[in-house]
């Protein structure tokens, strides 16, 4: 063991490191728990300080290993330490503790229990507090909370009562002065001269006076039947069926929306009037046959029609006051409606049915009869309400006109 010892040392006692280690001798070794440990000191308390005491750790002092003096010459760039007054010199440990620690009784100190709450959590719950009053007082503002409604007092205006004017005061005319009555000419005196023969007056010629023609008062455009979404105004200079329809096509051009209800109001400017026409001379114009009892029980009425993509159809809308006479009246008329409302078909003419037969039913509060030719884009379809009476030559057409007059205040 020592031959090992001296060959991990390595080096040699004059280099400073020591040769061999110090040989502990016969000791005693034991092992113990901590467990057994405070079992012994509850038991016996005095015998196991006693015993701690005795087997204390580093009581004996090993004095340090002494650097071992270079040889002179070696490196006279290094400062000797032998003989340096006021050098820190070594200093031996006391055997003994000053303090008498170890006379002290053997105590076990149990930790105490630290309160889990601290500061942090304190102001981390109080944030939270803080989040929730703020959310529940939004919710409540923005969801609960009732609003209060503002009431305006109107205050009446107060008449202001002018003060009484005084009566204008009228100045006193001065009596007229008579006119001056003329002197009389004095009596020609004979004399035996020749008499003085006044020129002869010379003849002028004045321009004759131009009276101006009247002034021709512009028409009102007159109140529409049903509020549809195109208003245009068609100016003719003689009531002519074919200058009408060419007016017709050109005011469609320029319409431009890709479905679009149309009504249209007819103007006849002359050099010496200008007024609209009413529906029934439109119809006339148009060679429509509407019969006269149907007439009598529209207030009004107007040419309208309708657009869907490039085509338009063409139809009539009245205003009536009594459904059940003009329902009567219609359904009269069906057995000549599609000869005489043949103008209407104006773009497309259409295959008669055989046998012609009207078709029922209902859309809103309007009775509807109705008929295909064959197909219904094109067809001839009446409806009457408490307001309205209408008539259309499509199906798309009837409903889009409906819908316009259900719509309020219409």
């Amino acid at each position: 063991m020592n031959q090992d010892n001296k060959t991990m040392g390595g080096d040699s006692p004059a280099n400073g490191v020591p040769g061999e280690l110090p040989v502990v001798g016969e000791k005693k070794f034991f092992t113990h728990t901590m467990q057994e440990d405070v079992a012994r000191a509850k038991m016996d308390p005095a015998s196991f300080i006693k015993e701690i005491a005795a087997k204390k750790p580093f009581s004996e002092y090993i004095p340090p290993v002494s650097t071992p003096k270079e040889p002179a010459g070696t490196d006279k760039f290094r400062e000797s330490i032998e003989n340096i007054p006021g050098r820190d010199q070594p200093v031996s440990l006391p055997d003994e503790n000053p303090l008498g620690q170890d006379d002290q009784p053997f105590q076990i100190r149990v930790p105490q229990k630290r309160s889990s709450t601290n500061a942090t959590t304190l102001i981390l719950m109080m944030v939270l507090l803080v989040l929730v009053a703020g959310g529940g007082a939004a919710y409540w503002w923005f969801f609960m909370r009732t609003p209060v409604e503002q009431v305006v007092v109107k205050i009446p205006e107060q008449k202001v009562i002018p003060a009484p004017q005084p009566a204008p005061v009228i100045p006193v005319q001065p009596e007229p002065e008579p006119e001056p009555q003329p002197e009389p000419e004095p009596e020609p005196i004979a004399t035996t001269t020749a008499p003085i023969i006044p020129p002869a007056p010379i003849a002028t010629t004045t321009a004759p006076v131009i009276t101006p023609p009247a002034q021709i008062i512009e028409p009102a455009t007159p109140e529409a039947v049903i509020t549809l979404d195109r208003l245009v105004t068609i100016e003719l200079a003689k009531l002519e069926k074919a200058l009408l329809l060419e007016k017709i096509a050109g005011e469609n051009a320029k319409i431009k929306e890709g479905k679009a209800t149309i009504r249209y109001v007819i103007k006849l400017v002359t050099g010496t009037e200008k007024r609209f026409l009413t529906g029934d001379e439109t119809a006339k114009l148009l060679g429509l046959s509407v019969p006269a009892d149907l007439v009598k029980l529209m207030s009004a009425s107007e040419l309208i029609s309708y657009k869907s993509g490039t085509s338009f159809r063409y139809g009539l809308a009245g205003a009536i006051q009594n459904k059940t006479s003009v329902q009567t009246a219609a359904l009269a008329w069906e057995k000549t409606m599609l000869n005489d409302l043949a103008p209407l078909y104006i773009e497309k003419t259409y295959q008669t049915p055989d046998p012609i037969v009207f078709s029922e039913n209902t859309y809103s509060d309007f009775f509807k009869r109705f008929i295909n030719m064959p197909q219904p884009d094109v067809s001839l379809d009446w409806a009457a309400s408490s307001r309205y009476f209408v008539i259309a030559t499509s199906k798309e057409m009837i409903y889009a006109i409906l819908d316009k007059a259900r719509q309020p205040g219409k």
